[in-house]
């Protein structure tokens, strides 16, 4: 379906989901010159996840989506979630030199059978394996299951990540669960392209794991939860998105008991066996200590707790802090659904404050590193006073300030491509008239007196 048809369908219909498909079907991502390897794949993965937010359970605008002007907050999240998802898996196919998606076949019936192959992969991550499995087979067969099996496919999805009538609800365990769709469809995609099928029994197995990750993730954000202030709130919003979604009986059961009985993170830790697993809890417990535009202490003993015990030093988990701010730097919009606001300032204003509490806290130790690097200092200043930085001494000030991140952790955030735009906060946290006096301009002498005049007297 044409893609200007979209905006006429329902959001979260098999047509709209087919039409989604379709139009990434239609434009592939080239294939690279060389298949490459499953562990060249799995890193590509994971760079993609974090560039197009779907590893915090969010999407970057998409071309693929088109919607009416009036679409919800929801509406729009959830459409940009499924083309990512989506234009995730097609990059698995391409990497994979996938025979559909690499170039050659009739263009028609290409995109007929990439559209065929995407679906089924969701449908696979959604249960329905085997049927996935025979479409997935022989995508140009006519007549096949396609309809029935995008109704399926986007009414399971829908009725888990679309809030229709407005805001989400229970964020965010909403987001994290997202992610966790992204990382099952991943996991599926990357097998059924390098081997040219859908194993049922791999999707069985694929089905367990995910379902772990979803009991460990309400288990640490129930743990958060009861280490803040109004911890109990975030819980019955926990209860509300775990109760929307309908979930099957044995895996509502597994997370309504993560939920009122999370153990301690000590005795969580051993069972995030993989750096994955680790970087992905890690994460998603920060964003949720995040997003409320407040970092109360407790939570940020939670959140250090579980990088201590996980084996994340303070420069990595500065690093994910960096990695946040870059996405929703450059995405408001995503940033906008996942606050529940029109404006999206919560998620900055936490990262800054945090910031702010790390340059306080260390400020002697900043201070003393400046004086040691004297043309930091100087350009700092320089800027501080009003001065104008070339694009040269910038990225002076940022590599320097990079540099200090291993002494003061918290300044990883400077790593990222919109790190500078913090820079206003140290210059308004910096004492510069303790600095040397040589890194500031002296201040003008005053003008001379006249001499006196000499009157008769």
């Amino acid at each position: 379906m044409h893609q200007s048809r979209q905006a006429e369908l329902p959001v979260g219909s098999g047509e709209w989901l087919l039409a989604v498909i379709g139009a990434v079907a239609a434009q592939p991502p080239l294939c690279p010159p060389q298949k490459v390897s499953l562990r060249e794949r799995r890193a590509a993965m994971e760079a993609q996840l974090r560039s197009s937010g779907l590893a915090y359970g969010t999407g970057a605008q998409d071309p693929a989506v088109e919607l009416d002007a009036e679409a919800a907050p929801g509406e729009r999240a959830f459409a940009h979630f499924v083309a990512g998802l989506v234009r995730l898996c097609t990059s698995a196919a391409a990497m994979s030199h996938a025979r559909w998606f690499v170039a050659g076949p009739p263009a028609q019936v290409g995109v007929r059978a990439r559209r065929a192959q995407l679906l089924a992969v969701l449908a696979a991550a959604g249960g329905d394996a085997e049927a996935a499995a025979r479409l997935f087979s022989d995508p140009t067969a006519i007549p096949n299951p396609l309809e029935k099996l995008a109704e399926k496919t986007a009414a399971r999805l829908s009725r888990r990540y679309l809030a229709a009538g407005g805001p989400f609800a229970g964020l965010p365990l909403h987001n994290g669960l997202c992610a966790v769709e992204v990382r099952c469809c991943a996991t599926i995609a990357l097998a059924s392209f390098q081997h040219a099928r859908i194993s049922p029994g791999a999707v069985v197995l694929t089905a367990r794991t995910t379902l772990r990750w979803r009991t460990l993730l309400v288990e640490l954000l129930a743990g958060l939860a009861r280490a803040q202030e109004n911890g109990s709130a975030s819980e019955r919003g926990f209860e509300q998105v775990i109760r929307s979604q309908r979930l099957p009986v044995r895996e509502a059961r597994a997370l309504r008991r993560a939920l009122s009985l999370p153990r301690e993170v000590e005795q969580v830790a051993p069972e995030l066996h993989s750096n994955a697993l680790r970087r992905f809890m890690l994460t998603h417990v920060l964003l949720a200590a995040l997003m409320d535009g407040r970092f109360e202490a407790a939570e940020v003993a939670f959140v250090e707790r579980l990088a201590r015990v996980t084996g994340v030093d303070g420069a990595a988990l500065a690093q994910l802090e960096a990695e946040v701010w870059e996405f929703y730097g450059a995405h408001k919009d995503a940033l906008a659904a996942l606050r529940l606001a029109e404006a999206p300032e919560g998620l900055p204003h936490a990262l800054t404050t945090r910031l702010e509490a790390a340059v306080l806290d260390n400020l002697d130790r900043l201070l003393q590193e400046i004086r040691e690097t004297r043309e930091l200092g100087e350009l700092l200043a320089k800027a501080a006073g009003g001065g104008t930085l070339s694009r040269e001494e910038k990225s002076k000030v940022r590599q320097q300030l990079i540099d200090l991140a291993k002494t003061i952790p918290a300044l990883a955030i400077f790593a990222a491509p919109g790190g500078m735009l913090l820079l206003p906060i140290l210059f308004k946290l910096l004492p510069f008239n303790l600095l040397p006096s040589s890194f500031v301009d002296p201040p003008p002498p005053p003008p001379a007196l006249p001499e006196p005049r000499r009157t008769s007297g």
